[in-house]
């Protein structure tokens, strides 16, 4: 599961920085993860392999439409844990992220279509960010 866990946050991460408008380069994944650009390169191959992402000598990685779709979704589920823990459950929002970061990786899609109804099909996180829309 570890490994499955790390996968969605690279392209977590990957969405993330392509949203902002940053080129995703092998030593920036580096930074942000803090460790060594073989181990996201290797991780990146992975990605490659599966479909998420791809990559040319001396271009960006970028995500593939599978790549988008599965990042949306874990967005999207981050998200809306988030508004779930203030709104529902009191919770400050300092208090909210490593919560939602343990949670997003349920894969029960049922699970995140209540949530999401019990919040009246919000569309904005509890940070001003807005909630894709996707069927989990």
């Amino acid at each position: 599961m570890k490994k499955t866990i790390e996968k969605e946050n690279y392209l977590k991460t990957i969405y993330k920085m392509e949203e902002k408008g940053d080129l995703v380069t092998v030593t920036g994944l580096s930074n942000n993860f803090k460790v060594s650009k073989s181990t996201v390169s290797n991780m990146v191959k992975k990605l490659v392999v599966m479909g998420f992402v791809e990559r040319k000598p001396y271009k960006p990685i970028l995500l593939t439409y599978k790549g988008i779709k599965k990042a949306t979704e874990i967005i999207s589920k981050h998200r809306l844990i988030e508004l779930y823990l203030v709104k529902k459950m009191n919770f400050k929002l300092n208090e909210v992220h490593d919560i939602a970061e343990e949670i997003e990786h349920i894969n029960n899609s049922e699970f995140f279509i209540r949530m999401r109804e019990l919040l009246g099909n919000a569309d904005i996180d509890p940070h001003g960010s807005k909630i894709p829309k996707c069927n989990y």
